[in-house]
């Protein structure tokens, strides 16, 4: 293994290592904190003013004690919304990273087939050197990209800082403010990036073995139909789009069969080359459902060969890229798209996103 393998792998298992599911879980129980005590602030300060309209010194004093115990948890309700932001923010960047992870992986993937590929073809020449100095430096642009990706993933775990509660009234809990820290889900997410308490993880190592309820997408997925808040894999509630996966970068929804993607807010479909959106605006512009023939019954369409069959991806229409460029880049970019989106399903389904099991469309794309 070459040093570029070594410190590709190193910094891919390290942003892997971090568990944004079990983050964005902690986000919310402190969401439901501070609900809780922003609720309970309001109960207090108007048994409070009720209690200070009676008459008696008693009620007084106790309408004084209700009121500071209002604003203590209104204090302890802001101090969990900005931990429930830190968390929320570290696993939002997280997924980010972990889809970048796996665009990566299947490219740097490619690279060393193709230098495996030329070492056989080759004859012992120039001609396998230059082939091993191409690779190498692909390589190592590679990993470059995914420590850059750690070294910013990192850095926004260390935002993860906690917060500081108000002291309670009259000094219930000892002087002085209380700091708080965020919780399993955050730090022990920095630990898992700095190699601490989450163990790295290869994309090999990502089940796709579906538990409980379960059914098949109209892409060819397997996928649980059970409520999971944070998944990017889109349950039964996607429709059509079940199956398909929305990327945390770009919000597009993207099909791990063939790897197109659709922009649900613009409702239109995105050119497989140059990123931007095209054709007119689709039945599917209002909602993640069609009739008839859907995205996902022309989805399972297997060996992409040209513009014609790329076309039958998009209702007919032809990219506007496919014009200038052909068909071959396109093709490469949609086989990337789908091997990236599968390996990233997987990740995410070990994590304890939705269950999920590759189409098998994927598996002629070589997406799993």
């Amino acid at each position: 293994m070459s040093a570029a393998d070594s410190a590709f792998r190193d910094a891919v298992d390290r942003i892997r290592s971090s568990d944004y599911i079990s983050i964005f879980a902690a986000a919310g129980a402190w969401i439901a904190l501070a609900n809780s005590a922003g609720a309970e602030s309001g109960a207090l300060s108007g048994t409070a003013r009720r209690a200070a309209g009676e008459p008696g010194v008693g009620l007084l004093r106790l309408a004084d004690r209700l009121q500071a115990t209002s604003s203590w948890a209104e204090g302890a309700a802001t101090v969990a919304r900005e931990i429930a932001d830190q968390l929320q923010r570290a696993a939002e960047r997280s997924a980010r990273a972990s889809e970048k992870a796996a665009r990566l992986d299947v490219e740097f993937d490619e690279w060393r087939q193709w230098q495996l590929e030329r070492n056989e073809q080759l004859p012992d020449g120039m001609g396998v050197r230059t082939a091993n100095v191409e690779a190498e430096e692909q390589k190592e642009r590679l990993a470059a990209e995914a420590r850059r990706e750690l070294e910013a993933l990192g850095e926004e775990f260390a935002r993860v800082i906690g917060g500081t509660a108000p002291p309670a009234p009259e000094g219930g809990a000892g002087p002085g403010a209380t700091p708080v820290a965020a919780g399993g889900g955050g730090m022990a997410g920095v630990a898992g990036v700095a190699g601490g308490s989450f163990g790295p993880m290869t994309f090999h190592e990502a089940g796709g073995g579906v538990a409980g309820r379960a059914q098949v997408a109209p892409n060819g997925a397997v996928i649980g139909t059970e409520w999971h808040p944070s998944a990017h894999v889109l349950g039964p509630e996607g429709g059509d789009f079940a199956g398909w996966v929305r990327s945390p970068s770009t919000g597009f929804l993207v099909d791990p069969a063939t790897g197109r993607e659709f922009d649900p807010v613009a409702g239109r479909w995105i050119d497989p080359v140059t990123g931007e959106p095209f054709g007119e605006v689709t039945e599917y512009a209002t909602r993640l459902s069609g009739l008839g023939a859907g995205p996902g019954a022309i989805a399972t369409a297997g060996g992409l060969t040209g513009a014609a069959t790329i076309a039958g991806l998009y209702g007919g229409a032809v990219p506007p890229s496919i014009g200038p460029t052909g068909p071959q880049q396109a093709l490469r970019n949609l086989g990337l798209r789908s091997r990236a989106a599968t390996r990233f399903a997987l990740h995410e389904a070990s994590l304890g996103g939705r269950p999920f099991t590759p189409p098998p469309g994927a598996s002629a794309h070589g997406g799993a």
